[in-house]
């Protein structure tokens, strides 16, 4: 009985440990502007990347953010290259590292038929993390954005 207590609170310790110890390497902060949006109009996504000293992310392999399906919201892509938001690289012998300091903006327009109200838009960022001593880890990081839906009283009722 001991034995399986012990093993599963070493089970739950790992499981939690490995999900709270990403976002101790990266963090990923998302607001969209403007905060208020009226149906059939467009706004944007920006998308801040903070990542902890002595870490680097990759430009190759690649860099991809990929948005989840909304219908009130639609993107001009599912997903984006690191390669397509001209973000800035630094090239060093270990190989080519994207960095982060810039803001990523990705366009989006709100659906005519958008619900009213509070919305949110979510998706999640592919990387690779290369450490100070030489290893890395592909991973990924969850993100999501909230904002406000408005009637649009200039769009003609079909």
């Amino acid at each position: 009985m001991i034995k399986n207590g012990l093993f599963l609170l070493i089970c739950v310790f790992l499981l939690f440990g490995s999900v709270f110890c990403q976002d101790d390497f990266l963090k990923v902060e998302c607001t969209v502007s403007p905060r208020s949006i009226r149906q059939g109009n467009e706004g944007i996504l920006k998308i801040k990347i903070v990542v902890r000293n002595g870490i680097r992310i990759s430009a190759n392999p690649e860099f991809i953010i990929r948005f989840d399906e909304n219908e009130n919201v639609s993107f001009s892509k599912s997903f984006f290259a690191g390669s397509e938001l001209n973000l800035p690289i630094t090239q060093e012998k270990e190989g080519i590292f994207l960095d982060p300091q810039k803001e990523i903006e990705v366009p989006f327009k709100l659906s005519e038929s958008a619900l009213l109200g509070n919305l949110t838009t979510s998706g999640e960022i592919i990387f690779t993390i290369f450490f100070q001593d030489n290893w890395s880890i592909k991973t990924s990081q969850k993100f999501l954005a909230n904002f406000v839906s408005r009637k649009n009283y200039n769009l003609k009722k079909k």
